[in-house]
């Protein structure tokens, strides 16, 4: 398929889904509509990737995206904290979804069990241990499997200005108040490309593309402004994107001591 092809194809299944599912779970179906750019990107690479195989999604709450890649045909098993809180979402798209909390327990899974593993905008989330989230995503990945890998940037423009501002890059008390309001933490910690880099690198990964992505603009002076910056500047942009090889053993990690 061509882009052109990719993105009807994607924009069919979406509109399908959330005009199914927009008065049941009017909260995921605007999650989605307002990060579908993102989604259209991670399909995209995901079938620019040859025979994509057997798919594992991890932290894949809440769950459109999985359901569009079933749709469109890929063989995909997802990995959420808490799967019962769309149980109902989960059982009309007929999903297979499992109970895992990546951070702390192995992957359900035996060795080199998927094709392509996606971890997308899981690591800032991962609160306890995200070496060993990667070190299983590095088990359970055939030899020679890909992940897909994406992130927030920690040197996004907006976010190098409030530290010159002598702010955070979040609020603290918004993040962690996710973990009651949505079953699952928010941004614990964004990381900068090079951090990234070595986190996989340490897990058994040998990085094959790592690119810099802007989805979304706010509609300000702001965001006037940033378009010219990063285009010239890529790394200033909000996302990270990484495609990485599994290379060899990996570190096998043990979960830490509850």
């Amino acid at each position: 398929m061509d882009r052109r092809d990719l993105r009807s194809a994607f924009d069919g299944v979406k509109a399908d889904l959330v005009q199914a599912n927009v008065q049941a779970l009017p909260g995921e179906a605007q999650y989605f509509l307002n990060h579908q750019a993102r989604f259209f990107h991670d399909f995209q690479c995901l079938a620019q990737l040859e025979e994509p195989g057997l798919v594992l999604e991890v932290g894949a709450y809440p769950f459109f995206f999985t359901a569009l890649l079933s749709e469109l045909g890929h063989s995909v098993v997802a990995v959420d904290l808490d799967p019962m809180r769309s149980a109902d979402f989960i059982g009309r798209q007929k999903l297979k979804v499992v109970a895992c909390n990546v951070g702390r327990l192995f992957l359900p899974f035996a060795d080199c069990t998927f094709d392509r593993v996606m971890f997308n905008e899981i690591l800032e989330h991962l609160r306890i241990d995200p070496l060993l989230a990667l070190s299983e995503a590095q088990r359970v990945l055939k030899p020679e499997g890909l992940l897909l890998l994406t992130t927030p940037n920690l040197y996004f423009i907006k976010t190098v200005l409030k530290f010159l501002a002598g702010r955070g890059f979040i609020d603290p008390v918004n993040e962690f108040g996710k973990l009651r309001q949505l079953g699952h933490m928010g941004h614990i910690r964004e990381y900068s490309p090079r951090e990234v880099k070595r986190f996989l690198q340490v897990s058994g990964f040998q990085v094959l593309r790592h690119e810099f992505k802007q989805f979304n603009y706010p509609r300000s002076l702001f965001g006037l402004a940033a378009r010219p910056v990063l285009a010239l500047a890529p790394m200033l942009r909000g996302d990270q994107t990484v495609v990485a090889r599994k290379q060899g053993d990996g570190p096998n990690l043990w979960p830490v001591p509850a």
